[in-house]
């Protein structure tokens, strides 16, 4: 009698509904399962299609995303193209001239993340491919660093150390190369260059426009131009590498076809004035000749005033005249053939 009460006593259990303390959730049963979380799955997508598009067609498909007019499908298009330069072997079925051709006018792109990702790509690139490129590749950082925005300004340094660290002795010899940069340099510094002119005034006075583009000092920009022109000046001062004399060079010299081009340019000829500004810069001394002659003044003087507000800028400054002291000490100037600062005063021609 006891379990048969028992017995119904539990099953009458089962059909109870039980009571709900007010502020009291509801118990959960014994077999309850939580399904509030989220799971996470990797989308293959095309990948493992038979007909989805080959590497090559996927590199070039988004190499031409490159000029679109969203911000952020070119910035995605960049970071595609990065991860395929940085493989190993890297991906690259275009070539680098084509991809430079390209890429190149994106260096003064409004959209900073885009600049950022164009950075890591061009450091992706091989160096010996980008040497031949140097001259072109120039004009462009030229263009960045003087640009009307100073973000892109600040890049345009970014592009330009890089540059120095893949093909500094390529870019410092190449044509246009040295004496352009300089004069950028002067004008996003606001230091004032005097300029010689090529024809002489009845008044005998020369003088340059004051320069004040690009002069405002704030934030790390300052500093950190001086610190960009201490790598070029010290990569354009850097002395050549001795190479080893043999009683044959004496022969060799005499009776072979010289190997560099123009190799007695420096007579002055066989070709009309120069053009100080477009010309090649071989060796290290004519590059302290024409910064003697165009630049040095104006840098030590700016090197003075930065030194003088102290700080960041202050050290940048003394890194600069360090540069200057080390490139300049030996420099001695040379007469060249073709100069003509009085060397035809007192004849009658």
């Amino acid at each position: 009698m006891g379990s048969s009460a028992k017995k119904k006593k539990e099953k009458k259990k089962d059909f109870q509904k039980p009571k709900l303390k007010v502020g009291k959730a509801k118990p959960k049963a014994s077999n309850f399962t939580d399904t509030s979380f989220k799971s996470k799955a990797i989308v293959l997508q095309q990948q493992l299609a038979e007909n989805a598009p080959n590497p090559v067609e996927r590199f070039k498909y988004n190499l031409s995303l490159t000029s679109s007019r969203a911000d952020t499908q070119r910035r995605d298009a960049l970071s595609y193209l990065a991860g395929q330069l940085s493989t190993n072997p890297p991906t690259n079925p275009v070539g680098t001239s084509t991809l430079l051709q390209k890429l190149l006018p994106m260096m003064s792109d409004s959209y900073g993340p885009v600049r950022g990702q164009l950075l890591k790509l061009l450091r992706n690139l091989p160096a010996d491919e980008v040497r031949p490129h140097v001259e072109k590749i120039m004009l462009y950082i030229r263009g960045t660093m003087t640009n009307i925005s100073q973000e892109v300004k600040d890049d345009g340094l970014n592009y330009m150390e890089w540059l120095l660290e893949v093909a500094g002795e390529d870019v410092v010899s190449s044509a246009g190369c040295w004496v352009k940069p300089l004069r950028d340099f002067m004008s996003v510094l606001g230091w004032t260059v005097k300029v010689t002119p090529a024809t002489a005034t009845k008044s005998g006075w020369t003088s340059a426009p004051r320069t004040t583009f690009g002069a405002k000092k704030y934030g790390q920009s300052f500093p950190r131009q001086m610190l960009v022109l201490s790598k070029f000046l010290e990569m354009g001062f850097k002395p050549g590498m001795p190479t080893p004399w043999t009683p044959n060079d004496w022969f060799s010299n005499i009776s072979r076809v010289p190997r560099t081009p123009d190799p007695f340019g420096y007579l002055g000829l066989f070709k009309p004035t120069r053009d100080e500004d477009g010309e090649i810069y071989r060796n290290r001394e004519d590059r302290q000749d024409i910064f003697q002659k165009r630049f040095r003044a104006a840098v030590e003087a700016g090197v003075d005033m930065a030194k003088k507000e102290g700080g960041t800028a202050g050290r940048a400054a003394a890194t600069l005249d360090q540069v200057l002291k080390d490139g300049m000490s030996d420099y001695e100037r040379t007469l060249r053939l073709d100069d003509d600062e009085h060397l035809w005063n007192g004849y009658i021609i």
